[in-house]
């Protein structure tokens, strides 16, 4: 069987071409793709901003923010079977080194496979996609393939916020930094558990969007308005209690410290790989901050997808989808993603059948 998939070349060398579908392993099932999103990270290494995308090794299949539908499985699946929905993980871990077996986090696995990056293992950005058993989860019969592609994303802030002993409450007081669509996911979640949420953004279509989709209580413009004060003149001149970094930005890793209070907890999610961003350590020390990075979801996509289905009459998620391209026009769907980039939040390639829903989807 042949598949039309999207391969990455290069820095600017995106290809579509038709090819072979491998035979499964016993642990594998076959899904046909109806749904991929494009990440930031896709953007960063088709710019050849980023070496995450290693296309050193061989052309690869951008998209691990996928969603589709099992028309086959290996002699040895057991958990799912053909006609199921699924979505997968990005990470996929080799189970035996020595940080598996510590279990420790998946992405920190010294032989992972990561979906969407590698020639080994690639991603959903075409007709159909082999994935592990372990890694690929069923998603419910009220989540559409669209919203099943935003799982991934919105594991990343949800193992942010709640993974390794994390929690947010309804007493606490929440600054997001950016909201790109990991940052709206964070917000999303930070108010479903009934936080105030301060978001940081100085994109205007996006501070719509936190206001009028997640109805987030506070935004603030970073290059209009003072982030310190304005905090402070919303949490009774506290400061925040729960900050998520989700820019990576130097300006925002750097302000994180300056509007948490003390004994605040800050989770850092946007990537800042390859250069050193200044940070005032004293006002870490002397309030007593607990700072930690946040990589991957490992484990996470079950309790994503169950809060997902709890908040779904609460919040449209596919509003956070702005812009929608069948697979063959997968080359103006990235050029829409980096042109636009202000008010392309999530940009969604469709393909297979719901290629067919294209307009329907366009005129919501």
């Amino acid at each position: 069987m042949k598949s039309l998939d999207a391969f990455m070349y290069g820095p600017k060398d995106l290809r579509l071409e038709e090819v072979q579908v491998p035979e499964l392993k016993s642990t594998q099932i076959l899904v046909k793709v109806h749904a991929s999103g494009i990440c930031g990270s896709d953007v960063e290494c088709y710019l050849g901003h980023s070496k995450e995308g290693r296309y050193d090794l061989g052309p690869y299949t951008p998209g691990h923010e996928w969603c589709g539908e099992v028309v086959a499985v290996g002699s040895d699946v057991i958990s799912l079977k053909v006609g199921d929905r699924v979505t997968g993980e990005c990470a996929n871990s080799c189970n035996r080194c020595d940080i598996c077996k510590e279990g420790i986090n998946n992405s920190y696995c010294t032989n992972w496979n990561e979906v969407g990056f590698m020639p080994s293992a690639p991603g959903g950005m075409g007709e159909y996609l082999v994935g592990e058993e372990q890694f690929c989860y069923k998603i419910p019969d009220n989540m559409t393939y669209v919203e099943g592609a935003l799982v991934e994303p919105c594991s990343v802030a949800y193992y942010s916020i709640y993974g390794r002993d994390g929690y947010v409450a309804r007493t606490d007081d929440c600054v997001i930094f950016g909201a790109g669509a990991i940052g709206l996911f964070a917000a999303t979640i930070c108010k479903a558990a009934g936080a105030k949420v301060i978001v940081v953004e100085p994109i205007a279509f996006r501070r719509k969007m936190a206001e009028e989709v997640v109805g987030v209580d506070v935004t603030i413009d970073p290059f209009e308005e003072d982030v310190e004060k304005v905090v402070l003149e919303h949490t009774e001149g506290k400061g925040a209690s729960f900050v998520v970094e989700c820019t990576g930005s130097d300006a925002g890793v750097s302000m994180t410290v300056d509007v948490a209070r003390p004994h605040a907890r800050i989770r850092f999610i946007g990537h800042s790989i390859g250069r050193k961003i200044p940070i005032e350590i004293g006002k870490a020390i002397w309030k007593g901050l607990n700072l930690q990075g946040s990589a991957g979801q490992p484990w996470f996509f079950t309790k994503t997808i169950k809060f997902m289905g709890r908040v779904k009459d609460e919040i449209d998620f596919t509003r956070f989808i702005t812009s929608y391209y069948p697979l063959e026009k997968i080359q103006d769907a990235f050029d829409r993603a980096i042109e636009h980039k202000d008010e392309a939040v999530k940009v969604m390639v469709l393909a297979n059948e719901e290629k067919d829903r294209l307009e329907e989807y366009r005129n919501r």
